[in-house]
Formats: structure tokens, C-alpha cells, sequence
């Protein structure tokens, strides 16, 4: 049975915005070489190498697989939002409140006792809080990160198979497809990972 800290997280995490927020077994968590090996392979993301938190910089598959040993419980949250959204500028918007949800879910697990918690979100934290910015303070200038309270490791550059995680956490997960577009009650989802230890 779970505990009432793991409570208090996943209430923090609709609190804070989620959708919706499960607990699962870090044992499920599904990790894939080759899911990492995207970030630089056929179609190399437009922001590898610019960030702290992104491959080449991440401790990638191999460290996630030994943190995950280290940890019996994770939350799953969970943004739901239309498709249309998705494939609109107002999609960095939802993936900064996912950033911030999963910080802050972070950060409560802290105060309840896993302090050696770790926290996963989506995309890369340069598109995100620091397009404005030339280089990675971080990388360029080995200063801490300019948005460390928030910014967290993209999901991707650890090989987590996201699709795995929402079916472990009972959630459907839909494909976004441009084609429901056409569809304006079509929705899409995000989702965020806080892996307790």
C-alpha cells in the first residue's frame, strides 16, 4: 500500500497543473538504447549539444538503469491537452508548466524523505527557458543553470519509453497526429516522470 507522502506528491502534482498522476513500480520503467540514440541519429534534434540537460551531456541509458535499481516507487504526471495546441506556438507554454510541475513534485519528494529523487520531463530545457539566450551558462561558462528551481533532463536523452510509461500508469496514449487537426476536440497529452529513491 502506498504511503501518505507519495499522496501528498501526486495531489502536489495536480495542485501545481497535472492532468492527472499515477504511482508505478520504477521496475517498470521501460529504457531503450536506441530511443536515446535518437537525439543524434538519422534525424539529429535541432538543440543536441546546447544544453546541460540534453545528450551528449546526460548520463543517458546506463546511469538512468542504475538510479532506477536504486528506486522502488516513481510518479507519473500527466498533461492533457487539445491537438491542436500540440502543433501550435502555445505547445512551449504547456511543456514550461510540465517542467514546473515536475520540479515542484521533485521538490516535494525531497521534504517527504527521498532525497535522492530525480525528476524527467520533455523537451529541451534551451528551447524552453533559454532560446534567448546564445549558450548554455552551464556548458559555455560552467555556471549553474540559469533555470535550475525548474529546468529538468528531457526524457528522450535517457532512452524512457514514454508510450510504455502511460500504459503502466493505466493512460492511454494516442499518437499526436497532424491529421486531427481537422478535429477540434481532439486531444494530446505530456507527460513528466519523478523517479522516487
Amino acid at each position: 500500500m502506498f504511503n501518505g507522502h507519495f499522496k501528498e506528491c501526486t495531489e502536489d502534482a495536480k495542485r501545481l497543473g497535472a492532468t492527472s498522476s499515477a504511482i508505478i513500480l520504477s521496475k517498470e520503467i521501460q529504457v531503450k538504447d536506441n530511443l536515446a540514440a535518437l537525439c543524434n541519429g538519422e534525424y539529429t534534434c535541432p538543440y543536441y549539444g546546447l544544453a546541460a540537460s540534453c545528450p551528449p551531456y546526460v548520463e543517458g541509458p546506463v546511469e538512468f538503469r542504475k538510479w532506477q535499481s536504486q528506486s522502488k516507487y516513481s510518479i507519473v504526471v500527466k498533461i492533457e491537452l487539445l491537438t491542436s495546441v500540440m502543433f501550435s506556438d502555445e505547445r512551449k507554454g504547456v511543456t514550461q508548466l510540465l517542467h514546473h510541475i515536475v520540479a515542484g513534485v521533485e521538490q516535494k519528494a525531497f521534504e517527504t524523505g527521498f532525497e535522492n529523487s530525480k525528476g524527467f520531463a520533455g523537451g529541451s530545457c534551451k528551447s524552453l527557458f533559454c532560446d534567448d539566450q546564445e549558450n548554455c551558462c552551464a556548458l559555455a561558462e560552467n555556471k549553474p543553470c540559469r533555470h535550475i528551481e525548474i529546468a529538468r533532463p528531457s526524457m528522450s536523452g535517457f532512452g524512457i519509453d514514454v508510450i510504455q510509461l502511460m500504459t503502466s500508469s493505466g493512460w492511454p496514449a494516442p499518437k499526436a497526429e497532424k491529421s486531427n487537426l481537422s478535429d477540434k476536440d481532439a486531444t494530446s497529452w505530456m507527460a513528466g516522470l519523478i523517479m522516487l529513491a
